[in-house]
């Protein structure tokens, strides 16, 4: 599965690829450190992502969508300030994982 990341707020960015979300990317304004994903219980669909940030995103709006369908909005968990870093959770997927090729994420202020 390749993850792709991007940022909603500025021109477009080029953002390394990383493989089943393992590895760090640089978008303007955000830097996400790792991408999980919940499977269903068969493990043939993704349920639900959790993307783990880099700083503090309090205030900002998280969306992230698979292949070329729509973002839809993530929760973002409370700065963690020991950790420095955001959790957003984003859910209510059904994507199957055989045909999920790229997970797009923005970040705006």
């Amino acid at each position: 599965m390749v993850i792709a990341l991007g940022s909603a707020a500025t021109a477009s960015n080029t953002v390394p690829t990383t493989t089943g979300g393992y590895g760090t990317a640089s978008v303007s304004g955000a830097t996400a450190n790792s991408v999980g994903y919940t499977l269903s219980a068969d493990g043939q669909t993704v349920t639900a992502a959790s993307i783990v940030f880099s700083g503090d995103l309090t205030g900002k709006t998280v969306t992230a969508g698979f292949n070329s369908n729509n973002l839809s909005s993530c929760t973002l968990a409370a700065f963690n300030s020991t950790a420095n870093t955001t959790t957003a959770t984003c859910s209510g997927y059904a994507q199957s994982t055989a045909s999920a090729t790229t997970l797009a994420i923005a970040v705006k202020s």
